[in-house]
């Protein structure tokens, strides 16, 4: 036999094996489960092209861009330019050198820079040029770092001492893209024509017979001594022992440009032209731009502490991130983005139904529905099966399609005499009969054998429905039908309809979702959620007084372990079971309900939850499936439990006083009045959920909670001390971080020190003592006067002790003795009532506009209070922000018109004197007094009526009823 065929047939035997040592089962599709968003310059990306990514110790996220390295927290990008002391206009590489923790920038003009950071920003160190431009960079060890130039080979720099490698020195090229070592201290360099290795005994590089000329742009040290690296559309795998090559056997359609191992061992493959995949000997798969990505060439790859992957293109990086949901989308093969309707079928598929047609869902792959109907095409709004898996799904403009198997056996339409569009809900009952939600009510019709349905019966208004717009149907336990309109909930018993009242509870009409269990029936309303006990046949309702962010709902369901979820247009409501049943049996009706609020950082690609038939579906193995506006959101709760819950790490970015940044332990002017902590927590999961409490210790008594989106806090007029300021992050509903901290000094002035007061002290004992043998001559001639001075005093003090230091006004302790004592008086005889006032968002202004110009703003509302009441009112400042009114003769409209005239005096104020743009609003709340109640009792009442003002939307007057 010929050497040639010979050589073929062992190469092809090779290949064989090697195909079948790496064989697997198909997969979904890479990062399906994943969450991905997108930064761009829109988002304050400083370029687009992200050449390089990696994390420092810290945690930042460190970017390479054309406009310079670039610096990001999860929540901003700081660039460095030229400006900060970077020797380029641009970065390709940067990283952070293991052995002295500087991180190091590499420019298109061979600029080579450290960075070290500090408290006052840090600053750049230009080190000599390379004179060419470097594209990577290599840290072998303390003293030796290797550059790849893009001309002129590699330059090896150890103690200060540099030196080139070219083709002279055994590299296939001078134009040189990348820089590995293996586990044997190998240096690997990958150039335009193949890679080559390093042998540190001849001082040269060598190459590898079985590696072909072509493009090198990645080469990973892998796991048991393994090297891959890339040449043009192949990967090769290198013995690190032996230095066998073996080709992996799948080529790709494109350049690779990027390989990158992973912390868990996978390697991710970036190509030119098609996008992202793993190293896998499947079928290829691609994460392209018809999956999301912005661009297919892959520039950069990484993964962070977090288990986040991060991918550098040309149009942005991409984050794709382990997170509590991911979405299916139009590019993921839907074809459609805004979903109306969810089903699952008996063997575990999930029928995905929407403004585009319909599609299902296996084992997070899309595929078409196996039919020639045409409903494929239609607008869907619901889907119901029966126990025979015929499938039934209603249209927005077209009636309602029967499919058995995929065969379409009926379509009902008005031309058949089944009228009514937008059927927005089926629902097909134990008894046989299909019920649909439609624009002309709820329409009824027998279910025959084989699928088909008898003529319909509708109810509408005639028939006692409140309305014909339905939105959701529901089949009790008991066997009622229970129906949801525009215009609240009835039920339908034995054909005849009643209205269910819930008015005692909730002035709810929209009635988008129900859901039952055991014990209890749940209406998603727009209103809040309604819930029906079974055993004390009472409603209850759940809203914003109970802490939850929105109160429009538009489905609900309990999934396997009983939590709640609410579906809404913001976003989806999360209550943990035990949370959500102690608020069941808990007699306030108030009582705040610990929940999480799940939005598009959070994973979905949309956070406006549809309404649908369903629009929430808890499938048989306990996922949760919702229908949103971009895509079908999927909840998978034991992939949710495996996410990394470690806390960020808070960082304290800028600490400055007066506007100039300041060091660690430093002491500040006795005259600084504005310190300036800037602060973030370095997790990039999902950023802008992340909670901050802080504390300035020798300041604060207890720690405080800023908004998420508030990084900073400032603190003015501090006494003199050391002051510890200390930062704590976490995820929501996730543990602490440890604290980032702080430490200052202030120093006092001069009369705030010991030895002056001491000295002042003793100068005061001794005037004390000269005035006293001075009085002594004088003390029987001024008998009179001081006794009539001690009574001056004596009122002076009485006025001091029941009024307001600061508005001039009554102040709390005199009004409550006031209010008693006109309760026992005008109780019974005349109209009496209290009036409580709040100024509205009163933290606002003091944090906007400090704490002095707050105390002119309840200096102005005093006047104004003062101006606005009548003459025989008292009123006084109820205590911080809050003012009350003693009004005698008075009935409840009365009162209900003094507190229109002083809220609208209010608002009205022109307060610009006092700041530019300041303006404030206050809630008011008023009892008028019942015979025999007590004060207390007043009060009571009319703090509880201030406080609905606040929850109804705070400038507003509320009066209490007489019976609260």
């Amino acid at each position: 036999m010929p050497i040639a065929h010979l050589k073929l047939i062992i190469t092809a035997l090779a290949v064989i094996i090697f195909n079948t040592t790496f064989a697997a089962e198909p997969k979904a599709p890479p990062l399906s489960e994943r969450a991905m968003r997108v930064w761009t310059t829109n988002d304050g990306l400083a370029h687009n092209s992200v050449n390089h990514i990696m994390q420092d110790s810290n945690g930042y996220l460190w970017i390479a861009t054309w406009q310079g390295p670039t610096r990001f927290n999860g929540r901003s990008f700081e660039l460095f330019s030229e400006a900060t002391g970077v020797p380029d206009p641009g970065s390709l590489f940067v990283g952070e050198n293991p052995y002295t923790q500087a991180i190091i920038s590499t420019g298109p003009r061979g600029g080579v820079t450290h960075f070290r950071d500090s408290e006052t920003g840090g600053h750049w160190q230009p080190q000599p040029r390379v004179y060419d431009r470097v594209d990577y960079a290599l840290f072998q060890s303390s003293q030796c770092t290797w550059y790849a130039t893009v001309n002129t080979g590699v330059v090896r720099e150890c103690d200060g001492q540099r030196e080139t490698y070219t083709e002279t020195d055994g590299l296939p090229s001078a134009e040189t893209f990348h820089i590995a070592t293996d586990q044997q201290s190998r240096i690997w360099v990958g150039t335009d024509q193949g890679a080559a290795y390093f042998d540190p005994d001849l001082n040269t590089f060598k190459t590898l017979p079985e590696l072909p000329r072509g493009a090198s742009f990645g080469i990973v040290a892998a796991a048991r001594d393994t090297i891959y690296i890339s040449i043009d559309r192949s990967i090769f795998v290198v013995n690190g022992e032996t230095l066998e090559v073996k080709q992996w056997p799948i080529t790709y359609p494109s350049t690779v440009t990027e390989l990158y191992q992973a912390p868990d061992k996978t390697v991710w493959v970036g190509t030119h032209e098609h996008g992202l995949t793993k190293l896998s000997t499947d079928a290829l798969q691609m994460v392209s731009v018809e999956n999301g990505l912005p661009n297919n060439h892959i520039l950069s790859i990484f993964v962070d502490r977090e288990e986040t992957l991060w991918v550098g293109t040309h149009r942005g990086l991409v984050q794709f991130r382990k997170a509590q949901f991911h979405s299916h989308r139009a590019e993921d093969g839907l074809g459609f983005d805004y979903i109306r309707a969810l089903a699952e079928t008996a063997d575990g598929s999930i029928l995905i139904g929407g403004l585009g047609g319909v599609k299902q869902l296996k084992d997070e792959q899309v595929l078409p529905l196996n039919t020639d109907s045409k409903v494929v095409n239609e607008s869907i709004l619901s889907f119901a099966l029966d126990s025979d898996q015929r499938l039934y799904i209603g249209t927005f403009t077209n009636g309602l399609y029967v499919l058995e198997r995929g065969k379409q056996i009926a379509h009902y339409q008005e031309l058949n005499g089944f009228p009514g569009d937008n059927i927005r809900d089926l629902l097909i009952t134990r008894e046989g009969f299909l019920y649909a939600a439609t624009s002309l009510g709820v329409l009824q019709s027998k279910i025959n054998h084989d699928g088909t349905l008898e003529s319909p019966r509708y109810f509408g208004t005639k028939d006692g429905l409140p309305d014909e717009i339905i939105y959701s149907i529901h089949q009790t336990r008991e066997g009622d039908i229970l129906i949801g309109s525009m215009r609240g909930l009835s039920r339908l018993k034995d054909n005849n309809i009643t209205q269910i009242d819930v008015s005692s509870v909730s002035n709810a009409e929209f009635v988008f979702g129900l859901h039952e269990d055991t014990s209890h029936i749940y209406a998603a309303t727009d209103r809040g959620l309604l819930v029906f006990t079974k055993k004390t046949n009472s409603w209850q309702v759940f809203d914003a007084d109970n802490g939850f962010p929105t109160i429009k709902f538009f489905d609900v369901v309990r999934d396997h372990e009983a939590n709640l979820w609410l579906g809404s247009g913001r976003g989806l409501l999360f209550v943990e079971a035990e949370n959500f049943e102690r608020a069941l049996h808990d007699d306030d009706p108030t009582t705040h309900i610990p929940n999480t609020f799940y939005q598009s950082h959070h994973g979905l690609a949309s956070a406006q939850i549809n309404t649908g038939g369903p629009a929430m579906l808890v499938a048989k193995n306990g996922e949760l499936w919702v229908a949103t506006s971009r895509g079908a959101g999927h909840y998978i709760p034991s992939q949710s439990k495996t996410i990394l819950q470690s806390p960020p790490s808070p960082v304290i970015e800028r600490v400055k006083v007066d506007g100039k940044a300041i060091f660690q332990d430093s002491y500040l002017a006795a005259d600084s009045s504005r310190v300036e902590f800037q602060f973030a927590g370095l997790g990039f999961q999902y950023p802008e959920s992340i909670q901050y409490r802080l504390q300035l210790a020798g300041y604060d008594n207890d720690w405080v909670y800023p908004s998420n989106s508030q990084l900073t806090v400032s603190y003015t007029e501090l006494p003199p001390g050391a002051f510890i300021f200390q930062v704590q992050a976490a995820y929501p509903n996730g543990q602490w971080s440890d604290a980032a901290t702080f430490t200052l000094h202030k120093l006092p002035t001069l009369w705030q020190r010991p030895l002056v007061w001491l000295a002042l002290i003793l100068g005061g004992l001794l005037l004390v003592g000269v005035g006293l043998r001075l009085r002594v001559y004088t003390i029987t001639r001024s008998k009179e006067r001081l006794q009539q001075l001690v009574r001056e005093q004596t009122k002076s003090l009485e006025q001091l002790a029941n009024q307001d230091s600061l508005t001039k006004l009554a102040n709390r302790r005199a009004f409550d003795e006031l209010l008693s004592q006109k309760v026992l008086q005008y109780g019974s005889q005349q109209p009496l009532a209290l009036i409580l006032m709040d100024l509205d968002h009163f933290k606002e202004v003091n944090d906007r506009y400090l704490h002095t110009t707050g105390d002119k703003v309840l200096q102005r509302v005093a006047l104004l209070l003062k101006d606005s009441a009548r003459g025989s009112d008292m009123i006084a400042r109820w205590g911080g922000e809050e003012f009350a009114i003693l009004v005698t003769g008075a009935d409840a409209a009365n009162v209900e018109t003094i507190c229109e005239r002083i809220r609208t005096t209010i608002m009205h104020a022109n307060l610009q004197d006092l700041a530019r743009n300041l303006s404030v609003t206050g809630s008011f709340g008023a009892a008028i007094c019942v015979p025999g109640e007590s004060a207390a009792n007043l009060i009571r009442r009319a703090d509880k009526a201030m406080y609905r003002a606040k929850h109804g939307g705070r400038n507003r007057v509320e009066v209490a009823a007489g019976d609260e």
